[in-house]
């Protein structure tokens, strides 16, 4: 068992470093920029050019509620060293995802030992499912971040250990700045402070309380000046989950589905069709009965708090008539996680027999998870096809001595989004098609039409019809103000 504990402590560093690569890999050809990020760097632009210290970021799927500023701020930074190039995000990511990692050593090993931490750190590095997730730079980046905290948080205070209050505060203030769902689990808190209530002073929730008032304060300075519209929206959400006809057997199957793919993909992202996404949360779920039973690295008040946090999300999002998409699930991934890397190092602490098959389990998973991560089809119609594209367009305008363009979009809704940024980097005046000032048409999926005069990727431009302009028609096209500008733009408020 000593070997064994040696062997996987040494995976740390190579945890770290194949999570970063597994981050990092192909950063800008993998990077797909749609309308989150153009949202993201429209924001930054808000802040940094328009000279508009924000208190609020992006309009969220729920009515009238917005994300938390933070976000966008901790960007700056990042675009800065980019020059305001949207690509240097990304490493907000990349750095995200090797705080998690070097996280879940941190807290395994504090709640468990040095073999769980191993273990732990290194499903997490290499999982398609959380990686990938992490490398989408949108506000929920840091969600996975946040609950292996909140993990260790709910953990120290039913141990009756202080400290869990201030990890406690801070997570709750940063609920608003990530995912509102998340707060879905915080009833878990009151329940452990009930339950060790006796091992809390007064003192122990000044510092909390101020820092959780600190990291609040562009939530209540909006609250206050804007009428606490965003409370009454969310009190609106929540008087009305449950409202209505809901086949609640249905929606009890969808969603426990959800839950269930999930859970399968953290650690097989290509499952063959014959296996059940039901089957390794299952298994999961009766390991977590069995070790807390037995006492082996969780107790019997461990089942209480799987449970309940499993069906905290479960409980909403059957009630709650919200479009279920899996990451809404997210805060419940690192359970799964959890009771995986326990599950492998109870096996490598039994014969040599287990031992070997936990091997076998661990070396099966990150070869598959790898393989499915280096063979991840990319749809090429990213940021580097993007940008290439704008690029393109700004000097075919540039050549043809247009002071202003129109663009069209010939595509799905909602994927002529995600350009705005680009066109504002490029100098670019760019009205309506309405405007008669030339119209360059961008087109996606390439199959929806016959012609196209330049591809880039999955995206394809048609050159406006030049002879259609004069210069006299495209001056007066081009005297308006420039939409790209000053036209709405979804989820953005000033």
């Amino acid at each position: 068992m000593s070997k064994i504990r040696s062997f996987f402590s040494s995976f740390l560093p190579l945890s770290l470093l194949l999570g970063l690569f597994v981050r990092s890999y192909q950063f800008a050809d993998r990077f797909s920029y749609a309308h989150d990020n153009d949202l993201a760097s429209w924001i930054i632009k808000d802040i940094v050019f328009d000279h508009h210290l924000r208190l609020i970021g992006q309009l969220t799927s729920s009515p009238g509620i917005f994300i938390g500023p933070i976000y966008y701020y901790l960007l700056i930074p990042f675009y800065a060293l980019a020059h305001w190039d949207p690509i240097g995000s990304v490493w907000f990511s990349v750095i995200i995802g090797g705080l998690a990692i070097a996280s879940v050593y941190y807290v395994f090993n504090r709640l468990y030992g040095r073999l769980p931490a191993s273990v732990g750190s290194l499903i997490y590095a290499v999982s398609w499912s959380i990686a990938g997730t992490e490398r989408e730079v949108v506000p929920t980046t840091p969600v996975f971040l946040w609950t292996i905290w909140f993990y260790y948080t709910i953990n120290l205070l039913f141990q009756g250990k202080s400290r869990g209050i201030l990890y406690a505060f801070i997570l709750a203030a940063l609920v608003w700045d990530i995912n509102l769902a998340l707060g879905l689990v915080f009833p878990l808190v009151l329940i452990a402070l009930l339950v060790r209530h006796r091992r809390f002073v007064r003192r122990d929730f000044l510092v909390p309380a101020v820092s959780a008032l600190v990291l609040s304060l562009p939530l209540i300075l909006f609250e206050v000046r804007h009428g606490f519209s965003q409370t009454r929206a969310l009190w609106q959400t929540l008087v009305h989950t449950g409202s209505g006809h809901i086949n609640l057997p249905a929606k009890l199957n969808h969603v426990v589905l959800y839950a269930a793919q999930n859970a399968t993909r953290i650690f097989y992202w290509n499952p063959p069709a014959d296996l059940s996404v039901y089957l390794i949360p299952v298994l999961l779920l009766l390991f977590l009965v069995y070790l807390s039973l037995r006492r082996r690295f969780l107790q019997p008040r461990d089942i209480f708090i799987y449970l309940f946090w499993l069906s905290a999300f479960i409980g909403f999002f059957l009630f709650n008539s919200i479009n279920l998409s899996e990451y809404y699930l997210n805060g419940a991934n690192i359970l799964w996680i959890c009771l995986a890397t326990l599950v492998l190092s109870w096996l490598m602490s039994l014969g040599r027999f287990a031992r070997v098959a936990a091997l076998v389990v661990v070396a099966f998973f990150a070869w598959e998870n790898l393989s499915s991560f280096i063979t991840a089809p990319n749809n090429a119609s990213g940021y580097v096809e993007r940008t290439a594209l704008v690029k393109y367009i700004a000097a075919d305008a540039a050549a043809h001595r247009y002071p202003c363009i129109a663009v069209s979009y010939i595509t799905s809704p909602g994927n002529n989004l995600g350009y705005r940024y680009l066109f504002y980097r490029a100098g670019l005046h760019v009205n309506q098609p309405k405007s008669q000032s030339p119209v360059y048409t961008i087109v996606f999926p390439l199959s929806y039409v016959d012609r196209l005069d330049k591809t880039f990727g999955s995206l394809g431009v048609i050159l406006p019809d030049y002879n259609r302009y004069t210069p006299s028609g495209i001056a007066v096209s081009c005297s308006g103000a420039n939409a790209n500008l000053t036209d709405p733009m979804f989820g953005f408020t000033n």
